[in-house]
């Protein structure tokens, strides 16, 4: 990272603005900045119109915190200090931090993991397998980043480009090696990964999820695409020759089956005997499972301590991926047989006197493969807490009623992070899935009270299934976040009985 700061010049390097005012005296640069909140004197602030406030609004308020300089898209008025106006503003952000951190992703194995569900504990995985075999590593995704040692809470699952930049930076200046990054659509389609040096990208899966950013799944499909075609750094989506990372992907998904006929340089995981990287042998038992895992140079028994069909298919994801480092099949089972999972995924809260299970499941695939877990798990009856979050992809909810009712013995609808959407707005559209399922359901838009009901109703041999939250320790309201934990929630409510 810069040590005395940068020129305006060298940090735009590559950027052809479209007007700067006044072109001198040009600034030095210590910093770089999105949030009006957190500029600093000598910061490059950039004013990114965004879904719930423009920057453009802040750009007085970050010249009075100290800003040297300005990038915009549409320039204000009345700003003394240096502002450049360009087309993309979230590109050149993605530019810009690439050049202020000196392109840290470049010293590094970079990976990408992208898909609708599985990308965090497939994240984690890789993980696990790398640092058994000494790798020093780094992650970031939605639980938690790691850098190092040192652990901060996760604030999106990929964050902007400037923290992004920032945190590879970090983790370039303690050693790491390899850097593991959950890509989400909303971080190919906002050039937060634009500028990135990625050496593999990994495809999970692509289900019905965040149509209110993407038109339609084809639209979500070639989103997810541009990782592994090359063409991130671009507004248009066309393949840059020589930038194209290795690819691993899931050939069992009809999506991952058409981006692995699409590329040239790829190994494919999955159940089908096409697949380079397979399972056999497939036990499951009460809390895991076993398999062998087959790979173009040998096979290897696991053990794999998570539950449920989908965990063994996130499995041979982080397989395929260390099998493309030049790891074999023994030190890749090891890896996959010390894992121990991921806080908020199919997490075990308490087995007594029934089990309760936290996960974060919140689309119609996710709560499927999950319930289906947990069914296969449970001697008694299936309770299931979920609800839906608001401002987003409504057309989800009345499908994910419906799979609840279906997969469960009780349902109960409550509120997820409703945000400033109306909750009785949310739960009517859930609740017209529940209604056709047939099911046996209660609706309590109280979550507190919504895992009470649950753990009352539940008897020894039952399940009490809580999803949608995981890990995470807020609800979003209207009036913003409050403190919310699932897990602490369920430990509370058991004590008091």
């Amino acid at each position: 990272m810069p040590d005395t700061g940068m020129k305006l010049s060298a940090i735009l390097r590559g950027v052809v603005p479209l007007d700067c005012h006044p072109e001198t005296p040009e600034p030095v640069i210590t910093g770089l900045a999105y949030d009006s909140r957190r500029v600093q004197a000598g910061d490059l602030f950039f004013a990114v119109p965004g879904f719930k406030a423009d920057g453009r609004e802040f750009v007085a308020e970050a010249e009075k915190a100290g800003a040297a300089a300005i990038v915009t898209e549409s320039p204000g008025a009345g700003v003394g200090i240096p502002q450049c106006r360009v087309e993309n503003i979230r590109l050149v952000m993605a530019l810009a931090a690439a050049n202020f951190y000196r392109r840290p992703s470049s010293g590094m194995t970079l990976i990408g993991v992208t898909g609708t569900n599985g990308k965090t504990t497939t994240t984690y995985m890789i993980d696990a397998i790398l640092r058994s075999i000494g790798s020093p590593t780094g992650v970031i995704g939605g639980v938690q980043y790691r850098i190092g040692d040192r652990m901060l809470p996760a604030t999106r699952t990929t964050p902007e480009a400037i923290d992004l930049q920032k945190m590879l930076a970090e983790m370039a200046a303690v050693d790491t090696e390899v850097a593991i990054l959950e890509v989400s659509s909303h971080g190919i389609e906002l050039s937060r990964v634009a500028m990135l040096d990625f050496d593999i990208a990994v495809f999970t899966n692509l289900t019905h999820d965040h149509l209110d950013l993407h038109s339609d799944m084809e639209s979500y499909f070639h989103t997810k695409r541009r990782l592994f075609v090359g063409s991130l750094e671009f507004a248009q989506h066309e393949a840059v020759p020589g930038m194209r990372p290795l690819a691993v992907v899931n050939i069992d998904d009809e999506y991952g089956q058409r981006l692995a006929d699409d590329l040239e340089d790829v190994i494919t995981y999955g159940l089908t005997p096409e697949a380079d990287i397979s399972a056999g042998t497939i036990k499951q038992e009460d809390w895991g499972s076993t398999f062998t895992l087959a790979t173009p140079e040998g096979l290897a028994p696991v053990r794999l301590r998570l539950p449920g069909m989908y965990n063994i298919m996130n499995a041979l994801a982080a397989a395929g991926t260390a099998y493309s480092v030049g790891l074999k099949a023994a030190g890749i089972a090891g890896g996959l047989s010390s894992f121990r999972g991921v806080p908020g995924r199919f997490e075990l809260v308490t087995d007594q006197p029934f089990r309760v299970i936290i996960d974060y499941a919140h689309n119609e695939d996710g709560l499927t493969q999950a319930l289906t877990a947990a069914r296969h798990l449970t001697a008694g009856r299936l309770i299931t807490v979920f609800g839906c979050p608001g401002e987003r992809d409504q057309e989800k909810r009345p499908g994910m009623g419906e799979i609840a009712g279906r997969l469960s013995d009780l349902a109960i609808l409550t509120t997820d992070d409703c945000y400033a959407e109306p909750p009785d707005q949310i739960l009517d559209a859930t609740q017209e899935g529940l209604e056709k399922s047939g099911a046996e359901f209660q609706r309590l838009p109280d979550r507190r009270s919504a895992i009470d009901s649950a753990l009352n109703a539940a008897r020894p041999g039952d399940t009490v299934f809580i999803a949608g939250k995981g890990h995470e320790t807020t609800q979003m309201t209207a009036a913003g976040a409050i403190p919310f934990s699932d897990r602490q929630v369920a430990m509370e409510l058991l004590a008091q009985r």
